[in-house]
Parts: C-alpha cells; sequence; structure tokens
C-alpha cells in the first residue's frame, strides 16, 4: 500500500502562529508540559506497531494480576493495556500502575454507564454533562504518563444497540466538546482515539463520524464478530483504505472466535492476520486484542485452543511487533 503517511499530532496546530518554526513551537511546548510534570504524546513507532490487549480478569484475579499472568501465558510483556470504564468512573488506579511498570494504559471510555441513551451525545454537546467530564480530564491529567483514550467506541452502531448515543453530526459535536475540555484542563497527556466498527467503512459508515484531524489522535478500527466468519482483510480492507488518507497513525482492535466444527480455523485466521499486518498494512500502529469472555458468553480468550495461542504467540514474536 505504498509508504506510511507523516502522523499529524498536536503540533501542526503551532503552524497558526505567524513567525515561528514549527519545530520551535514543539520544543517549546514539550517544554512546557515537562516543566508542568506532564508527559508528552504518546510516541509512534517509526516502523511496526504497539502489541496490545484487553485482558479480562479470571477467577479472583485484580486487573493487574490478570494482566502480568497474560503476559506470562503469551511469553512477552504487551505495550498497551486497555480496561473498560463507564461515563462517571474516573478511578485510575490500575493504570497508574500500569503507567509505573512501563505499559501504555488505554481507557475505553463509555459515553453511557449501564443505561443505553440514544440522545447522550446530543446532551454532551449542549454541555449537561461538562462538570464530570472537567473531573474526568483532571483525574487523567494526574496520571502524568502517556494515556490513549477511546472514548465512545463503535458510536457508528444502529438506533437501539449500547454504543449508539446519536447520528453523526450529533455525535461529532460531542466529540468535540470533550476534546476541548481536555485541551482547556491541560490534559495533553491524553490521545484521542476515534474507533468506529471497522466493517462498517465499506458502506461509508464509520468515516460519516469522524470529527476531523484537529480533534483525533489515531484513527482506529474496531471488529469483534460474534457470527462472522469473514477474513481479516475483508473486514479492515475498508477501513485501512480510508484511515491512510487521514495522516493519523492507525490502530486496530481485533477479538476472534473459534470456529464450530472447523478445529484450527481461528489459528490460521490470526495467522491470516499476521501477515497481511505485515505486508500489506503497514501503516498500522498499535494492535490490541480483545482476551476476554464477552457479555453474551462468547469466548475470544487468545487460548481457546493450544493452535490458536501458538499462532498469536507467534505473531507477537515478530520484529514488527516488537518496535
Amino acid at each position: 500500500m505504498g509508504q506510511p503517511p507523516i502522523w499529524t499530532t498536536r503540533a501542526p496546530k503551532a503552524r497558526r502562529h505567524a513567525g515561528a518554526s514549527v519545530v520551535t513551537l514543539f520544543l517549546a511546548g514539550a517544554l512546557l508540559l515537562a516543566g508542568a510534570g506532564i508527559a508528552s504524546a504518546v510516541t509512534v513507532p517509526a516502523n511496526g506497531a504497539y502489541f496490545g490487549a484487553y485482558v479480562q480478569s479470571r477467577g479472583s484475579q485484580t486487573p493487574t494480576q490478570a494482566v502480568n499472568s497474560f503476559q506470562k501465558l503469551v511469553g512477552r510483556k504487551i505495550k498497551i493495556v486497555n480496561k473498560y470504564h463507564p461515563f462517571s468512573d474516573h478511578s485510575y488506579r490500575f493504570e497508574a500502575d500500569m503507567i509505573a511498570s512501563g505499559h501504555i494504559p488505554m481507557i475505553s471510555w463509555r459515553a453511557t454507564d449501564d443505561a443505553f441513551d440514544g440522545h447522550r451525545a446530543q446532551k454532551i454537546a449542549a454541555g449537561q454533562y461538562d462538570a464530570l467530564i472537567r473531573n474526568t480530564a483532571d483525574a487523567m491529567k494526574q496520571l502524568g504518563g502517556r494515556v490513549l483514550l477511546r472514548f465512545a467506541w463503535e458510536m457508528d452502531q444502529p438506533p437501539g444497540q449500547r454504543q449508539y448515543i446519536g447520528s453523526s453530526s450529533e455525535f461529532i459535536s460531542a466529540w468535540r466538546r470533550v476534546y476541548n475540555i481536555f485541551q482547556d484542563r491541560g490534559a495533553r497527556n491524553v490521545e484521542f482515539l476515534w474507533a468506529p466498527r471497522a466493517a462498517s467503512f465499506s458502506k461509508g459508515v464509520g468515516q460519516s463520524f469522524y470529527p476531523g484531524d484537529n480533534y483525533v489522535d489515531w484513527v482506529g478500527g474496531s471488529a469483534v464478530p460474534l457470527d462472522n466468519w469473514n477474513s481479516f482483510n475483508s473486514i479492515f480492507h475498508g477501513f485501512y483504505t480510508w484511515g491512510t488518507r487521514q495522516s493519523k497513525p492507525i490502530f486496530m482492535w481485533v477479538g476472534i472466535r473459534e470456529k464450530p466444527d472447523k478445529a484450527s480455523w481461528k489459528a490460521g485466521w490470526i495467522d491470516d492476520m499476521s501477515s497481511t499486518i505485515r505486508t500489506s498494512m503497514p501503516a498500522v500502529k498499535a494492535f490490541v486484542y480483545y482476551h476476554a469472555l464477552s457479555p453474551l458468553g462468547y469466548t475470544f480468550w487468545v487460548d481457546t485452543s493450544t493452535s490458536a495461542l501458538r499462532a498469536y504467540k507467534q505473531m507477537g514474536s515478530r520484529n514488527f511487533f516488537n518496535p
């Protein structure tokens, strides 16, 4: 697909200031952040992609114990570690532990708590939750270390599904308001990761929710199919093609089941995914696997079979996933 793009981060916004070079402004900003005790933005790998996971606790494990057990299971340290947070929760002890142990925490922050709310985007955009958003931004800022924030992921789900919070225009207004509040609160260690469903890009849906380059740091695609046995490339191709045009680092979130009555199908799917990313999708800069039992009871653990675990471990051993 050609050379990976040059990524735009928050630095290019400095070009609006006449009479100063981008480099000068970037360095000045970095010094200000350092002086304030705030980490700079997540470093994008020059080659290859970060390897990460959402690790659901098994049994009585704490989230930190679950991550440590998972790393032993797969024989390597993962770089990005995800945790889900409902809208009103801004307690980040786990994220602080992950930063201390050299990981990059990824916070998947729902736009709601437990209830569905198809009008939540309108309410956020109207300022009804400004105080809560400010408190959340302050809490993430206090972490000090680098954080990826995946707010309202899969917002392109159809009305009535859990992640739907409003139309594309309503969502964009809400996202921009959240982003601007984080900037106003000085939470510059937080990188905004926008992530619709990967498969919806081929239908022109996912991209209609894009808030614009000035409000996004990473573009992501998500796919955890329940009864979909399509290839990795068929699911992600439309998203990847669109993503390479945005001059942003590309993120992929994946979970896959075993196919009933077809041994080693999942292992072959993972092998194909690994090969496709490395050879045909070089602009991918972060990969996170959904290692969990879904709320509907579907098993996405990497060790659902010995062959699946082998394929996942082999993927993680590749140089591309060890930047």
